[in-house]
């Protein structure tokens, strides 16, 4: 009994100095939003089915700028670099046809002081315009060439990609979207978005 007393008493200041303490702030990351606390069950949940693991012949693909996963293909560098070149070469859409004028989107970052969480904006800029003909020929800035469709490694199903060059460092994998009248361009090799072409 003596030896309960003691315990309770050694704890009892431990307890009373812990309630003094308030919560720690929880930071929630920007780019992810709030996760939802679980609500108190008053009746055992329903019986889901299991998840229906993925077929082991067919490897995940991933879409550039969406990140990787651990049951992500890996990628060959000498297949990014050099992508496989489509033969024989069809024409070139009529919806890629005309004259593009290209937009580098801005970019949205954060930072901060200490105490406070600052969204800063970096303005985007123009790249030129790129005119393309119906015979696959192109001018874009001081540069002229004929595009070449390829399939990169990270193409789409139904996708067409074609490779333009700016000058004589810079190429492009560009994609015609038909849906939205616009055109993609993606960084050579990684696939990342580059810029935006619009009429």
């Amino acid at each position: 009994m003596l030896a309960v007393s003691f315990v309770v008493l050694a704890c009892a200041p431990a307890i009373a100095q812990t309630g003094q303490w308030s919560q720690p702030t929880k930071t929630e990351q920007w780019s992810q939003p709030p996760q939802q606390q679980p609500q108190a069950q008053t009746r055992p949940p329903a019986q889901s089915p299991a998840p229906t693991p993925p077929a082991p012949d067919k490897p995940a693909q991933s879409q550039p700028g969406l990140g990787s996963s651990p049951t992500a293909q890996q990628v060959d560098p000498r297949a990014m670099d050099n992508p496989e070149v489509v033969q024989p070469q069809g024409k070139v859409p009529a919806g890629m046809v005309g004259r593009w004028n290209l937009w580098v989107p801005g970019g949205i970052w954060y930072s901060t002081d200490g105490s406070r969480i600052y969204r800063n904006y970096t303005q985007g800029a123009a790249m030129n315009t790129l005119t393309i003909r119906a015979n696959g020929t192109y001018s874009w800035g001081g540069t002229t060439g004929r595009l070449t469709e390829i399939r990169p490694w990270f193409a789409q199903p139904g996708e067409r990609y074609f490779a333009v060059q700016l000058d004589a460092d810079l190429k492009y994998m560009a994609r015609h979207d038909a849906g939205k009248g616009k055109i993609d361009l993606f960084f050579w090799g990684v696939g990342g978005h580059a810029a935006t072409g619009t009429r």
